[in-house]
This record gives structure tokens, C-alpha cells and sequence, in this order.
């Protein structure tokens, strides 16, 4: 019994959450300047984190190693 119910929930759970992410695509999709603003966010969150990344191997070059510089 408990284990039925903990899959309930969590099939209930993921359903929810599907059914709130596609209202919300729809909302986006109905609204083309929400559309176009959705994807300026996705594309500067993306060119962030690729920055980060090479901010982060470029700072790890410049590490000492215990204390050793290379």
C-alpha cells in the first residue's frame, strides 16, 4: 500500500508538472515577443555559462600546483 502510494504521488507529481510546463510553452508560443524574449534569455544564459567555462580552464592554467609554480 504505501509503496502505490508514493508512485501516485509522484505520477501525480510529474503530471502536474507537464501539464504547467505546456501551458506555459503555449502562452509563449500565443506571444511571439514573449517567444523572441524567451529565446534572447536562453541564448545569453547559454553565452554566460560558456564564458564561465573558459574563464575557469584559463584560471586553472595559471594555478600552482602545492604550491609549485609551473
Amino acid at each position: 500500500m504505501k509503496d502505490a502510494g508514493l508512485y501516485l504521488i509522484i505520477a501525480g507529481v510529474a503530471l502536474f508538472i507537464i501539464v504547467f510546463i505546456g501551458k506555459i510553452i503555449s502562452f509563449i508560443a500565443n506571444n511571439p515577443m514573449l517567444g523572441i524574449a524567451t529565446l534572447a534569455i536562453i541564448a545569453g544564459v547559454f553565452l554566460l555559462l560558456l564564458n564561465m567555462i573558459k574563464e575557469n580552464k584559463e584560471a586553472k592554467k595559471d594555478e600552482p600546483f602545492k604550491g609549485i609554480n609551473k
